[in-house]
């Protein structure tokens, strides 16, 4: 990372460390910014506080250094130690992508020696796939056909379902790559999906010139199609 990153970095650690003390067992870089898979117009900062002891005045600190600092950026999800320990079963998928990509500012590691059940990853994972394709049909509709809100649904959409088939990687039985479009490589020859309309939208949301240019409606039918294969492949998906 270039140096005015470190600089907010540090800046954010220390303003948060100084209304928690002791108390924040843990605050961590997650997401495309610890990964190195940024897009600089596209990508935010994502961070994971855990703190002993949670109580409403420390939203209220928090909340005025989020204002200050993060200008746009999502305030950090906040934990209580105990929900963090209790909460493995409800977000398998958040915190195992989370416990391979991450880079701790402050505190312990929370991810340490974490196991997370398949059943729940695959609840999971069927659960948001679903309710992400119904978003993205509801988007189109929204649109009403033109181009420009169409890319930008696309684009908008295109890490999450990212994420999300990464993870199905991982429920077939199979290690996934650490790079997202790698991941979805390998998922590709299980589920038989085409990878080309993903990596259309990945490359419109890093800048692609060419893939700009592509007919954003037709890159979001042959988009579609995919998902519903893969929402189908998880629906049939035995946890042995």
């Amino acid at each position: 990372m270039d140096e005015k990153t470190e600089k907010f970095l540090k800046k954010f650690t220390d303003e948060i460390y100084g209304v928690l003390g002791a108390r924040m067992r843990t605050l961590l870089l997650y997401g495309s910014q610890a990964s190195g898979e940024a897009a600089k117009k596209h990508s935010d900062y994502n961070f994971l506080l855990v703190v002993d002891g949670l109580k409403f005045e420390d939203l209220k600190a928090l909340e005025k250094i989020s204002f200050k600092l993060l200008k746009g950026n999502p305030p950090p999800l906040v934990f209580s130690t105990e929900l963090f320990k209790s909460s493995t079963d409800v977000f398998p998928i958040e915190f195992l992508d989370m416990q391979e990509t991450h880079r701790i500012l402050t505190g312990e590691d929370p991810f340490h020696d974490m196991e997370i059940d398949l059943k729940n990853l695959r609840h999971e994972c069927e659960f948001e796939l679903k309710g992400k394709l119904l978003k993205l049909r509801q988007g189109y509709i929204a649109s009403a056909g033109k181009a420009a809100d169409v890319r930008n649904l696309l684009i908008g959409s295109i890490s999450s379902f990212l994420v999300l088939l990464r993870n199905v990687v991982r429920l077939a039985g199979q290690k996934p790559p650490f790079r997202k479009l790698d991941a979805l490589n390998a998922l590709a020859p299980l589920v038989k999906i085409d990878t080309t309309p993903f990596e259309n939208i990945y490359k419109m949301k890093h800048g692609d010139k060419e893939a700009l240019k592509l007919n954003p409606e037709e890159v979001f039918a042959a988009y579609m199609k995919e998902i519903e294969k893969a929402v189908d492949f998880v629906d049939k998906f035995v946890v042995k």
